[in-house]
């Protein structure tokens, strides 16, 4: 079963490899070669609409929509 901050964390993480993925200088070291053109494009479209982490926040905060039962922050030890 998927947690909720489990799926808050991966959707921070895909966000971070889209951005990873338009940017050509850290192509080759990150990816080990060059991204074709085409998938930085599609990168780019998806992160016209893609969250940014602030956002994630505020609807965890605001949870006016109930997605604090589908991503949530990771919990902290005390």
């Amino acid at each position: 079963m998927t947690l909720p901050y489990e799926r808050r964390r991966a959707i921070e993480w895909a966000g971070e490899a889209l951005r990873d993925l338009r940017s050509p200088g850290k192509d080759l070291q990150l990816w080990g070669s060059p991204v074709p053109e085409k998938l930085r494009q599609l990168a780019e479209r998806i992160l016209r609409h893609y969250p940014e982490p602030w956002q994630i926040d505020a609807a965890v905060e605001l949870d006016d929509v109930a997605v604090s039962d589908w991503i949530a922050k990771e919990p902290t030890i005390d």
